[in-house]
């Protein structure tokens, strides 16, 4: 099969011992298979995947031509749905080798068919050159013109239209995707902002063991170094360009200290605006220069919101332009666009659900564009004042994407790694920094003779985490993205034999085992996509229950003792839920981050309004005391109660420390020293105590650095 020489689309095909047939979607084995006889009848979509493989084989297809010729390039469709299709027919195509899947993925280039496949000698067709084609298309035209003679104007204006047309976007869709790399240091590279004349790029830099800084690189003389903007004795990451390029606007944290700050470039003064929580707090400057809007929490506020601050104004403050009280989201991120009509608004709803909103700053009034995304990472208007560049992450996955503010149509970039992109003002092109991090699950083997140090669990080539262990069960339960979604799977102590148990096509996250090992309990979007329910799933019949509950968000879910309860934070604090469908009890009004029972009353727990390990007695909920100091333990998710004692990360400057606070001695001793960023900061940890061994949460976090991109979508 080669040169002028194809395969038609719908030839049926034998591969090993079973014949496709992409007329009816089937494919057949024969008398030679284990399942002599077995039709299945696949999904066209699954069929189509499959027929394109076998007519390039032995090649490799990318995903990208896989999405342009079965998605007609419906990235934002097609990236899933792909995945989706391949781990399907890897699955029902087994019974033609267990070994091995017949669809192998070739990291960074896309996916190869292992079997050859056999087509018939009548379904190699020649295909009719490009010329060949137009002139018939030409002959019927004029046959057409002919006949209708009375419509030949109408008809040749449509023509010219639907040609020019084609011609525009055939041009466009040559436009190649070109990737400049502008920043080459050791560090973490973030928030990447040119200014308005195109030529200075500002970022922040985060180093191993170092606090993060403002750099200035002049893009006019790539070698040159770049210049550091503030002090060492400070922490900044992002900032803003005032619309004359004059002054950078960006908050700066000096211990529990933060302020917003005006920075003149040509004097290099520096001078406070208002207070900021957060030293990555988003913030944008209106078009006009005169007001700057940032996410801010002020104390007598119960969530972060958006503010504006008057940059015109003698002694302005900041007036609060989000919901006040008894809010169901909090904002993450702003950008106003290119006319100052509109501010695109990133919402945070639960733990994990995230969406865009257009608030009409003349009108007050907001629209939706999104549903049901998940960590957006960056917003930014592209010139024509129409669309917005967004990056968010897809079960493990950042990637960029292009929305219609009128028709709200979505459009990949297939940009894997984009985050926090941002147009360079007055072009078509952006900046992003290139994040890719991929997660694992890892094995630690405690008082060894030997030092050893932790061990990648499964050997797949998928994202992995949060994995929990039940003694009884003695089955490992984490999340996978292996399907294309994240679902609960498990395996045995050893990684081997692994199930899925979920398949949902939603963001599950923070599976739990029940005492008993018969039960599951997790995290999943509820059904508009605003919030999250807590999913409990019975292993014996792999029915999955929602609890019921009043409230919209609920944090990491453990369970109760008797195994039919399941303690969660909620907007009200520490609270109880039941698996006979009672709405559920406050406990506590503190606001827990993680939980964990050790007897039939003590729960032990982290909390969001300050560090430490706490205790509290279910049946004197009064009684709350620091089990470990808060100068020991400053962990929020990275710890697990054992019968001896409690294993926590520790995060200290420039590594990282698994540690072990004894109960008889209330002593902390060193288990192992890690990288920095090995345990990300929302893990999690297990313990399997007949193997004496913990479950970590590790990522493998590579290089970011500041990426220039031109991309035909941008145009």
């Amino acid at each position: 099969m080669s040169g002028s020489v194809k395969v038609s689309k719908q030839a049926n095909f034998s591969l090993g011992h079973c014949k496709v047939s992409p007329a009816d979607n089937s494919v057949v084995f024969d008398a030679e298979s284990k399942t002599d006889g077995v039709c299945l009848s696949l999904q066209p979509k699954f069929i189509e995947v499959l027929s394109y493989l076998a007519r390039h084989y032995p090649n490799v297809v990318t995903r990208d031509e896989l999405i342009e010729e079965i998605w007609d390039g419906n990235g934002y469709v097609g990236t899933k749905a792909l995945t989706n299709a391949i781990w399907h027919l890897r699955q029902q195509l087994k019974p033609l080798n267990s070994e091995q899947p017949i669809i192998e993925t070739v990291r960074k280039a896309g996916y190869r068919l292992l079997i050859a496949p056999q087509f018939n000698a009548e379904d190699l067709v020649d295909e009719p050159d490009l010329l060949r084609r137009a002139e018939k298309q030409i002959n019927l035209l004029q046959r057409k013109l002919t006949k209708f003679a009375l419509a030949s104007g109408t008809v040749l204006v449509a023509v010219s239209a639907l040609l020019v047309w084609h011609l525009y976007h055939d041009e466009v869709h040559l436009i190649p995707t070109v990737k400049q790399q502008l920043t080459k240091a050791a560090d973490a590279e973030l928030y990447p902002n040119v200014s308005p004349d195109g030529r200075w790029l500002v970022y922040g830099s985060r180093g191993n063991g170092k606090r993060s800084s403002l750099y200035l690189k002049d893009l006019n003389s790539p070698t040159e170094m770049p210049k550091r903007l503030t002090s060492a004795k400070s922490s900044e990451l992002r900032a803003v360009w005032s619309p004359d390029g004059q002054m950078l606007y960006y908050p700066s944290q000096e211990l529990k200290d933060c302020q917003i700050m005006q920075l003149t470039l040509d004097s290099n003064e520096a001078r406070p605006l208002t207070p900021c929580n957060s030293y990555t707090a988003a913030l944008d400057v209106s078009p006009n220069g005169e007001r700057l809007v940032f996410i801010w929490q002020s104390n007598s506020d119960a969530t972060s919101g958006l503010y504006s601050f008057g940059l015109k104004e003698t002694d302005s403050l900041p007036v609060r332009l989000s919901c006040i009280n008894h809010c169901s989201h909090r904002d993450r991120d702003v950008a106003f666009s290119p006319d100052g009509r509109y501010m695109a608004i990133s919402r945070r709803f639960g733990n994990i659900s995230e969406d865009i909103f257009l608030l009409d700053l003349t009108t007050g009034q907001e629209r939706r564009l999104t549903t049901g995304l998940e960590d957006i990472r960056g917003l930014s208007w592209h010139k024509d004042g129409h669309r917005l560049v967004f990056s968010t992450e897809n079960s493990g996955v950042r990637n960029g994407y292009l929305i219609d503010v009128e028709h709200e149509g979505i459009q990949a970039l297939d940009v894997e790694g984009m985050s926090y992109p941002r147009f360079i003002p007055h072009s078509n092109e952006l900046v992003y920094a290139n994040y890719i991090r991929d997660y694992r699950v890892t094995s630690l083997a405690l008082e060894q003779s030997i030092p050893t140090t932790s061990f990648p669990l499964l050997r797949v080539e998928y994202s992995y985490r949060n994995p929990t262990y039940s003694a009884i069960a003695q089955r490992i339960a984490y999340v996978s993205n292996e399907t294309g979604f994240n679902e609960i799977w498990s395996a045995d102590s050893t990684g081997n034999n692994r199930r899925q148990h979920t398949n949902l096509k939603r963001r599950v996250a923070y599976p739990s085992w029940s005492r008993d090992g018969s039960k599951i309990a997790f995290l999943a979007p509820d059904d508009q996509n605003e919030g999250n329910k807590i999913h409990v799933l019975d292993l014996q019949t792999g029915n999955i229950a929602i609890l019921a509950t009043p409230y919209l968000d609920h944090n990491r879910p453990s369970w109760g003792w008797d195994n039919e309860t399941v303690i969660a934070s909620t907007d009200d604090g520490i609270t109880e839920f039941y698996l006979d469908n009672r709405l559920p009890q406050v406990l506590s009004h503190i606001d827990m981050r993680l939980g964990q029972m050790i007897s039939s009353q003590q729960l032990l727990f982290t909390r969001a309004d300050k560090d430490g390990l706490w205790s509290i007695d279910l049946s004197q909920p009064d009684k709350v005391h620091a089990l470990i100091s808060e100068k020991k333990f400053d962990e929020g998710y990275n710890w697990i109660a054992t019968e001896k004692g409690i294993y926590f990360r520790d995060n200290q400057q420039g590594f990282q420390l698994i540690n072990f606070w004894r109960f008889n001695t209330e002593l902390v001793t060193p288990i192992i020293k890690l990288p920095p960023g090995t345990m990300p900061r929302a893990g999690s940890m297990g313990y399997m105590p007949e193997l004496h061994s913990l479950l970590l949460t590790q990522s493998q976090n590579y290089k970011r650095d500041v990426i220039r991109l031109q991309h035909k979508l941008l145009q």
